[in-house]
């Protein structure tokens, strides 16, 4: 073995079997692009959990769709076999297809190499009047559109999405009429230049990134006349494509956070795709600011346990339902598996793992005032030595009320100040009570006193 490197972990056939189980592949590829798909079967090449000719058998299916044609072969090299004749032909029809369909907006192309030229783009009213100013035709704009599918299926997704980006830019020329299934088409084909390109994050302010491309394609869903059958799957795709932009970004964005959270995206998922409510739990736990979330959105993973259920969502519903944190350090280690086979949750887990116990921790701290440290640990999946290093660094971060008792091995937590509203809440509870039983008694007092005089 080099050194320096480590040594690969050989899974035996029943750990590869056992961490099958979790894979959610199969029920995800009906809901991604090709290319999306390739993506994610290249993890699962790595991960070693199925047959490496099987994968590989798969992956030469999926490029067969596209025009990926160099990879194609290279696949048939892997898999000891010589590529058929027909690839090479093929590889001759699309480099032709890209040289024709190049020579037809070459004009267009030209206009789009120059910056001044494309920023007076912006300044057009009407596509007539973009088409007069630069003596395009309608058809060479439209070829635009050919020419990037043509190279996104080539891979060059870095091309196709500055392509398709122009091509945007000028029919927003005409935002008046109502946008066509070919341009809701082009906004799709966008976010998965974005994702396959990982542009998750803007480099400058008002940059589009793919978060924004994914709010446009919401806003036209909600507003559009399609069929409800119809809006429901387009819906249940994006909330899918959403996840590569959600766990594949080094900081995702706060407000698609909140999109993949809210109540109509939640009942997309109940309806149609409730296996990602695998991932509706990882945000709960993987993100602290949605701590303001997590009663009410554990109790509708609660109400669909019957569709879904895997370690994370188990994990939630025994801390936060059934408040039982055996049943929660058992499914955290569970959780483990989960993380290591799946796409977007393999690089979390450190992240995962360490949130999770934070989040048994301030369960059973609301609980208890005195921890015992051993106990606790056990709870953690943790020694007792390590637990309470891990204690002190987080009443030390976390600024905490608490102090470790190391005579006793206890963790004794303050009991903290009710806060104000919390205060006015216990003071008024039962005033409502209380001043109907004043009323009641003044109404008393006042017909005896008036019985008396009579």
């Amino acid at each position: 073995m080099t050194e320096g490197k480590e040594a690969k972990e050989v899974l035996t056939p029943e750990q590869a079997q056992e961490l099958v189980k979790y894979d959610l592949s199969t029920k995800m590829v009906p809901f991604l692009d090709r290319h999306l798909i390739i993506y994610m079967f290249n993890f699962l090449q790595e991960m070693e959990i199925y047959k490496t000719e099987d994968i590989n058998r798969a992956l030469l299916k999926l490029l067969a769709e596209t025009n990926m044609i160099d990879l194609a072969v290279e696949m048939y090299a892997t898999l000891g076999e010589e590529a058929p004749e027909s690839l090479n032909q093929r590889r001759e029809e699309v480099l032709q297809q890209l040289q024709d369909s190049r020579e037809k907006v070459l004009s267009l192309l030209e206009i789009l190499e120059d910056e001044d030229k494309v920023q007076k783009i912006a300044t057009f009213k009407s596509m007539s009047e973009l088409c007069t100013a630069f003596e395009l035709e309608v058809d060479v704009i439209e070829g635009l559109v050919h020419y990037a599918k043509l190279q996104f299926d080539c891979g060059n997704y870095t091309l196709s999405g500055e392509l398709l980006k122009h091509y945007r830019s000028m029919m927003a020329q005409d935002s008046e009429r109502p946008m066509t299934t070919r341009q809701f088409s082009c906004i799709w084909g966008s976010l998965a230049s974005f994702i396959l390109n990982r542009e998750f994050e803007a480099p400058s302010p008002g940059v589009e990134m793919a978060a924004d491309v994914i709010f446009k394609i919401d806003e036209f869903l909600d507003n559009t006349k399609m069929a409800k059958k119809e809006v429901l799957l387009q819906k249940t795709w994006l909330l899918h494509w959403a996840l590569f932009a959600i766990f594949n970004a080094d900081k995702p964005d706060a407000k698609l956070l909140d999109f993949f959270l809210n109540e109509k995206s939640l009942s997309v998922i109940s309806l149609s795709c409730p296996h990602l409510f695998r991932y509706v739990g990882a945000c709960l736990i993987l993100q602290k600011r949605l701590k303001h979330l997590v009663k009410d959105t554990v109790w509708i993973v609660h109400h669909e346990a019957a569709c879904y259920s895997d370690p994370v969502t188990r994990f939630l519903l025994a801390l936060y339902v059934d408040v039982d944190f055996d049943e929660a350090q058992q499914e955290l280690q569970k959780c483990a598996q989960v993380c290591k086979v799946d796409f977007f949750l393999n690089r979390h887990w450190a992240e995962f793992e360490e949130n999770a116990r934070l989040l048994i921790f301030e369960t059973y701290c609301r609980i208890h005032q005195c921890i015992n440290i051993r106990m606790i640990a056990s709870k953690l999946n943790m020694e007792a030595e390590e637990a309470e290093v891990w204690i002190v660094k987080l009443i030390q971060n976390a600024k905490l009320d608490a102090r470790i008792d190391s005579e006793k091995s206890r963790v004794v937590m303050s009991k903290a100040p009710a806060s104000v509203y919390q205060q006015v809440i216990e003071k008024t509870k039962n005033l409502s009570f209380r001043s109907t039983m004043l009323l009641s008694n003044l109404e008393k007092r006042e017909k005896e006193l008036k019985e008396a005089k009579a």
